[in-house]
């Protein structure tokens, strides 16, 4: 469905809408969220993906990004700089209700939900340096993860709960991933590169992530061994080695395949390789880059963001590669999809 300019009667009758479909029972549980300014700045909107209905969830004058739905597909937390700095926000769709779930001085960011959905782990700067934190997500008073000096970046959370992954900055003397348990306990070096962008598999035996070294920008997993933990030793395995960059991996939900995006054709395309790194394959092919690859949850489809139309568009296309479907259409920048 082509986007028209929202006005405030328009915002009305489709949260109305809205409304209406889950009182009816249209279920949340396969929707797209991502980020439009097609009113003029960054707001979140939630997309159908299967009749292309889409709705805004936002509607403000700040800046709203990062959108992460929850595991049951009932909120949504994001980032909102109204307060002049980054706070993280939760809306809740069914009731239409936004709540601010942190109130710091210094930005917050990456906001992770834990996978039963009670918590979430983010990245806080009040403390001057970038520190992982862990709140409940009905907000409150987060709980310090990291204690040091050096900048942590929350990455993702273990499929069992047990664990969050974060990485150092590569200008760090300890940069690479690390583990901790949302406990605070159990501090646990997995590598020690420029890593970057941990995406656990979801059978929790690994974890992709991207590595920079020197010239060259891959990806890698890193592998708990059979019958061991992840406090105990760990193979590493490099996946893709191209002169040009591969990054932004993505597990399938049954972890048998990575979605990526490469740059090996001149510009950013989607691609698909199996856990070991072979039979990768190109899934889209034109002229412009095409980002951010998320798959649904029953991995029969993925969502990303192309720019073959100029700004940036959603489009969804079948786990091949095939039946590709422009979703937005629109002047506006319409950008990190959430499935």
């Amino acid at each position: 469905m082509g986007l028209l300019k929202l006005n405030a009667a328009w915002i009305a009758l489709v949260a109305m809408i809205l409304s209406i479909a889950i009182a009816c029972g249209s279920s949340l549980e396969n929707q797209i969220v991502f980020v439009s300014t097609i009113d003029g700045d960054e707001e979140i909107y939630l997309l159908d993906p299967d009749n292309g209905d889409i709705f805004p969830l936002t509607n403000n004058t700040s800046k709203d990004f990062n959108p992460k739905l929850s595991p049951d597909g009932n909120h949504v937390v994001y980032l909102a700089n109204e307060s002049g700095q980054a706070e993280i926000n939760l809306v809740d769709i069914k009731e239409e209700a936004i709540t601010r779930l942190t109130h710091n001085v210094g930005d917050d960011q990456y906001p992770q939900w834990s996978p039963g959905g009670e918590r979430i782990a983010y990245t806080s700067l009040q403390d001057d340096n970038p520190e992982v934190y862990l709140m409940s997500a009905e907000g409150g008073q987060g709980t310090r993860v990291t204690s040091n000096t050096s900048d942590d970046r929350v990455g993702d959370w273990s499929p069992d709960g047990e664990w969050l992954v974060f990485f150092r900055a590569a200008n760090d003397p300890e940069k690479g991933l690390w583990l901790r348990n949302p406990d605070g306990v159990n501090l646990v070096q997995l590598t020690s590169e420029s890593d970057s962008q941990p995406d656990w598999s979801p059978d929790g035996k690994h974890i992709a992530f991207v590595r920079v070294d020197g010239q060259s920008t891959d990806i890698y997993i890193v592998t708990k061994l059979k019958n061991g933990t992840w406090q105990d030793e760990t193979e590493l395995t490099r996946l893709t080695q191209h002169p040009e960059a591969d990054l932004s991996p993505a597990w399938s939900p049954d972890s048998k395949n990575i979605a990526f995006v490469s740059f090996r054709d001149g510009n950013g395309e989607i691609y698909i390789m199996k856990d070991d790194g072979s039979s990768q394959r190109r899934l889209t092919s034109n002229g412009a880059d095409d980002l951010s690859p998320v798959w649904s949850p029953d991995g029969k489809r993925m969502a990303f963001v192309s720019y073959i139309y100029g700004p940036g568009e959603i489009i969804i296309m079948a786990a091949d590669g095939g039946d590709q479907l422009r979703m937005t259409n629109n002047d506006a920048e319409d950008h990190s999809p959430d499935w």
